[in-house]
C-alpha cells in the first residue's frame, strides 16, 4: 500500500516558509513538525504564519529531538550555508535514522574542504541505512548538474562556461542583503573583508562536482574575491532608494586551471535593475553545446522545489552521503508515494 513521507523541517525563515508552502501542498507529504530557534516565533503555530487553507495546528519548535522517531523518513534543514554550523543537527537526525536533505551550500560537494566531517557522517548514515545530501538550484543543479548532464553526447570536453545572471530585486530580502544591495563601494569592500558579504557560496563546491564526474584533469581551483556591481542610474529597492555610484550587487567567479587554460568558469551575477536575466552554458568539445534559459531559473522557487522533489528520490537511494551527481536524475516528484 502506497503512503505519504513523513518529513520535517528546521528552519523557517523566508526560505524555509516557502519551502513549508509547498510541502503543505504536496498530497505525497505528511508533515510532522517546524523546528527554529528564532525568538519571534515562541509559542507561535504553523497556522498563524501560513497563510494557505487547512494548515495544521502545529507549535514552531524549538528543539528537533521530541520530533524524531522511527517513523519519519526525512529531516530538512534549511538553515545555515556551511557546513560545520548543520553538522550536529545532521548526525542527530540520522542517529535517530531519518534522510537527511539540506540547503547548505557547502554539503553540495563536502570531500574536498571538509573530508573527515564527511567521511564521519558518512559512515554514520550507511551505518543507519540512510542519505544525507545537500542541494538547491545552486549549487545543486543550474551551474553544477546541468552541465554535466549536458556533456553526455560529446566526443570530447575541452572547456565548460556556466552564467547566471540574475536581477536580485526579485529574491527574498535576505539575499539582496547578502549581496551588498544599497551599500556604498567602501562599505561593501569592508564588509568583503570581514566576511559579512561572501558572495556565493557553492562555486568552489559545484567545480568540484564537475570535475569530479567528469573526471578532469586539473591543477588548481580558484575563487576569485567578489566584485562589486555599480549603480548606474538610481532605482527603488526593498531597502530604499539606490543612488547612483552605490552598490545594487555582485558578480562572483571560480575556475579551474590546468596549466593556464581555464578548463570550467562559473560566473554568478547577482544585482538589481533593469538587464537580462538568463542561465546558460556553453560546453566547447566535439560536438560544441550552448544551452541558454531565457528569463533563467528564480533561485528560491528552484530552491525550494529541488528540495522538495528530492524526497522520493533520497529515501529510495543508497545510504551515505551523496552529492547530486551520485543521485538518480532529479525531476518533479508531486505524485510520488512511499513504496
Amino acid at each position: 500500500m502506497s503512503e505519504k513521507f513523513n518529513v520535517i523541517q528546521v528552519g523557517f525563515g523566508p526560505m524555509g516558509q516557502l519551502m513549508t508552502k509547498l510541502l503543505l501542498k504536496r498530497e505525497n507529504v505528511n508533515f510532522l513538525g517546524i523546528v527554529d530557534i528564532d525568538p519571534i516565533f515562541e509559542g507561535k503555530k504553523l497556522n498563524e504564519i501560513i497563510e494557505l487553507s487547512d494548515i495544521p495546528d502545529l507549535p514552531i519548535v524549538k528543539d528537533l529531538e521530541p520530533l524524531l522517531n522511527d517513523t519519519v523518513d526525512v529531516v530538512i534543514i534549511a538553515t545555515s550555508s556551511f557546513f560545520e554550523t548543520i553538522a550536529p543537527m545532521i548526525i542527530q537526525a540520522v542517529e535517530a535514522g531519518a534522510n537527511v536533505i539540506t540547503m547548505c551550500e557547502q554539503l553540495s560537494y563536502p570531500w574536498d574542504f571538509h573530508p573527515e566531517l564527511a567521511a564521519k557522517i558518512d559512515k554514520l548514515a550507511k551505518e543507519k541505512k540512510v542519505t544525507v545530501t545537500g542541494s538547491g538550484i545552486n549549487p545543486g543543479y543550474l551551474m553544477d548538474l546541468l552541465p554535466i548532464v549536458l556533456t553526455a553526447p560529446c566526443e570530447t570536453v575541452e572547456k565548460i562556461h556556466v552564467t547566471r545572471m540574475m536581477d536580485s530585486s526579485r529574491r527574498r530580502i535576505p539575499f539582496q542583503k547578502k549581496i551588498g544591495t544599497n551599500l556604498t563601494i567602501g562599505e561593501f569592500n569592508k564588509k568583503i573583508s570581514d566576511k559579512e558579504i561572501t558572495g556565493h557560496v557553492g562555486l568552489k563546491e559545484s567545480i568540484q562536482m564537475i570535475v569530479s564526474a567528469l573526471g578532469l584533469n586539473v591543477d588548481k581551483i580558484v575563487e576569485f574575491p567578489p566584485k562589486a556591481m555599480i549603480t548606474e542610474k538610481e532605482f527603488d529597492s526593498p531597502f530604499g532608494r539606490v543612488p547612483e555610484g552605490y552598490v545594487r550587487g555582485l558578480h562572483s567567479r571560480g575556475v579551474a586551471m590546468k596549466d593556464d587554460h581555464e578548463v570550467v568558469i562559473l560566473d554568478f551575477f547577482a544585482y538589481s535593475g533593469d538587464h537580462e536575466e538568463y542561465d546558460s552554458i556553453v560546453i566547447k568539445g566535439v560536438p560544441g553545446i550552448n544551452q541558454k534559459i531565457i528569463g533563467g531559473v528564480h533561485g528560491d522557487v528552484g530552491t525550494a522545489s529541488m528540495i522538495v522533489n528530492l524526497i522520493p528520490k533520497v529515501v529510495d537511494a543508497n545510504p551515505g552521503v551523496l552529492t547530486m551527481k551520485d543521485l538518480p536524475a532529479p525531476s518533479f516528484t508531486g505524485y510520488i508515494m512511499k513504496k
